[in-house]
């Protein structure tokens, strides 16, 4: 009982974190594979948003198809593989969260070369300073971002 109750707590804070490839969306999921974190990093190319919500999904569903193992790994430190619920738990975890379909390199991708286990933290986004004047521009020139 209490290595089950070890387990939950385990995987209640199990937190996975994809990024797309070229590094501007960081996506991390819990090991329900709910959203957790949303991180689009500055000076965002401007692409039309159909497909930043789909770079945004593929995120969210590369990163919830390594739930499975992630549980797999923490079940396996904490009650063994040899209990008989590790099989059902796992199962149910691969058929929530498959596999996602093959990428195909786009415009802007990189090589996807020896993509990382465990992903480092995301930079969190940087806070705008406080404005200089009456404008909301934060001291930048309007086309700062475009540039």
């Amino acid at each position: 009982m209490r290595r089950f109750q070890e387990l939950s707590q385990r995987v209640a804070q199990l937190r996975i974190t994809e990024k797309s490839r070229d590094g501007m969306i960081w996506v991390t999921v819990s090991a329900d594979g709910l959203l957790t974190d949303l991180v689009l990093r500055e000076r965002w190319h401007p692409l039309p948003a159909g497909e930043v919500a789909a770079e945004i999904m593929d995120c969210v569903r590369r990163a919830q198809a390594r739930i499975p193992e992630l549980l797999r790994q923490t079940i396996n430190a904490t009650v063994g593989p040899r209990d008989p619920t590790v099989d059902v738990l796992l199962d149910e975890a691969r058929r929530r969260f498959p596999e996602p379909p093959p990428r195909h390199p786009g415009p802007r991708d990189e090589p996807d070369i020896g993509r990382e286990q465990q992903p480092a933290t995301p930079e969190p986004p940087r806070r705008p300073t406080e404005p200089t004047g009456d404008d909301d521009w934060d001291g930048r020139d309007v086309m700062d971002d475009v540039f």
